[in-house]
């Protein structure tokens, strides 16, 4: 092997207090030892390549309480849904607004919203199966629309930063409300389309922000700080949000 070669990555793991801690372990030819925690929870941590491994495990025992603290803030992204029955009179939330749901009888399927409500056309009323489709449906292409206009204003906020322009994709995830990828591809959860505008942006720049800093550095908070000042008032009404 060179000595500028990547190793492949060996899994690794160590105990704080209660708490075991999994990571991936590889070595490059580098100087100094980095630490990731990603939206996965997936912990990966890169070494110099002629590092001892118990200095290693000693560097991220160091370090064990932010990578705690880094996978609760993760974790505390995640949605909280409530049960649905998908009757007329049950309250749905669009944009962080709620709306009473309107099921009517229709020979043309579809859903429109009107002052206060979230109507639901369809051929059989009771049909609980075809008016939770049709709904998720509805809000997906609410997503669709919203997501790619935000993101359209948030690269041009951005533009002194010269970022690249992100595909962008909607994802269904358990544990979060958006990702960055390795690849520089923005995923959306679409259940985001049901809180706030303010939210929405607010994931958005958060995600774009991961495209010049992968982690959650320093540098990545300062530049949070300078795009988006008060997003931990937003942080904090997205993790209150009803969905």
């Amino acid at each position: 092997m060179s000595a500028d070669a990547d190793t492949q990555a060996v899994a690794r793991h160590m105990t704080y207090g209660s708490e075991r801690i999994d990571f991936l372990l590889s070595r490059r030819a580098r100087k100094t030892l980095a630490i990731t925690v990603h939206p996965n929870l997936r912990v990966e941590v890169v070494a110099p390549i002629d590092a001892d491994e118990t200095a290693i495990l000693d560097r991220v025992r160091a370090r064990a309480r932010w990578i705690l603290r880094q996978r609760r803030q993760f974790l505390s992204w995640m949605p909280k849904p409530i049960p649905r029955r998908y009757r007329s009179g049950e309250t749905h939330r669009y944009l962080g607004r709620q709306y009473r749901l309107r099921i009517v009888k229709s020979e043309t399927p579809g859903v429109s919203l009107k002052t206060g409500f979230i109507e639901i056309h369809q051929q059989e009323t009771q049909d609980v199966a075809t008016a939770r489709k049709l709904l998720d449906r509805w809000f997906r292409q609410q997503a669709e629309r919203r997501f790619h206009r935000e993101l359209g204003k948030a690269l041009k906020r951005l533009a002194v930063y010269r970022l690249p322009s992100p595909k962008l994709r909607l994802l269904r995830m358990p544990k979060r409300w958006g990702s960055c990828t390795a690849k520089g591809e923005i995923l959306l959860n679409p259940e985001l389309i049901k809180t706030p505008g303010v939210c929405v942006e607010y994931v958005i720049l958060h995600e774009l922000c991961h495209l010049k800093h992968p982690n959650h550095s320093a540098a990545f908070f300062r530049m949070l700080d300078a795009v988006l000042p008060d997003w931990r008032e937003r942080k904090q009404r997205l993790e209150q949000a009803e969905i």
